[in-house]
């Protein structure tokens, strides 16, 4: 149903978008006396920008999932509109939230957060395994979708967050405040790194995808630091930057046991795109 896959999807942007205007919308402001309640304006804002983070993050993930496969069965609009009705959910409960963040209402906030994440997950789990069998295929995709990060792990944080929220609500608002954001960042830049294995060598993509997640994370440290490197060298500097990827290809090569052709390939992005940045400025 490849028409309903494109119906489907411009519709969960459409709402998605709502949802988000929403929230905004329904930030309580209180001005007493003509004097604004700057304790209560700098909390609703807080917890207005870590739903912006929680459902602008999925609707990155909705959209490349979606991107993935050219059809989607009955099965998965079912588990979509799920999906769609329980971020709905989300201004409402934030409002909740931000207005008098007690015990129930800060772990009704969870509770809401961990059924959107496992609806979610199902989602895209049932829309990609329909798509792609095989084994390095899946774990490109689920890279793309979610970072290197482990899975499994958001459920321990959000049960451990509920269970907080029942003794110390505050601090639980406060971290939900904290991670959403810092997973937004850290697995944008994750994504960003890891989106090209598709276009690797065979040898290289299953070498690479082998890797435990902690290597996957130093490799991309790697890549950033050569990456400011290059940046600060002057644009005519070439004996500065073939210095500098012969540095960052021994280190490479000796801290994951690979050859320099294969890290080349992983490397591929950024160094082709380096490089014509480099030829651009020369001609220019």
């Amino acid at each position: 149903m490849k028409k309903l896959k494109k119906r489907l999807d411009a519709f969960s942007d459409a709402i998605i978008a709502i949802i988000i205007t929403i929230i905004v919308l329904e930030l309580p402001i209180h001005v007493v006396n003509g004097t604004v309640d700057y304790v209560q304006l700098f909390r609703s804002v807080g917890i207005y920008i870590v739903s912006f983070c929680f459902v602008a993050n999925l609707w990155y993930q909705h959209a490349i999932t979606f991107e993935e496969v050219d059809h989607v069965t009955n099965r998965d609009v079912v588990m979509d509109l799920m999906f769609l009705m329980l971020l709905s959910l989300v201004p409402t409960f934030t409002r909740l939230m931000s207005t008098d963040p007690i015990r129930s209402t800060v772990m009704l906030y969870g509770i809401l957060y961990l059924l959107i994440t496992i609806v979610f997950h199902r989602l895209a789990n049932g829309v990609i395994k329909n798509e792609y069998q095989s084994h390095e295929d899946l774990h490109r995709v689920y890279n793309n979708i979610y970072g290197n990060r482990n899975g499994g792990l958001i459920y321990i944080i959000i049960v451990a967050l509920i269970i907080l929220g029942y003794f110390a609500p505050r601090v639980a608002m406060v971290m939900y405040i904290i991670i959403p954001i810092r997973s937004f960042l850290a697995n944008a830049r994750e994504r960003e790194e890891l989106n090209d294995v598709g276009q690797m060598s065979a040898a290289g993509r299953k070498q690479f995808i082998n890797m435990s997640d902690r290597d996957k994370m130093r490799y991309s440290r790697m890549v950033r630091a050569y990456m400011n490197k290059i940046r600060h060298l002057p644009k005519d500097d070439e004996a500065g930057r073939e210095a500098a990827w012969k540095e960052f290809s021994r280190q490479a090569t000796k801290e994951f046991n690979v050859s320099e052709e294969v890290l080349s390939s992983w490397f591929h992005r950024y160094y082709e795109a380096m490089i014509h940045q480099h030829k651009q400025g020369l001609h220019q």
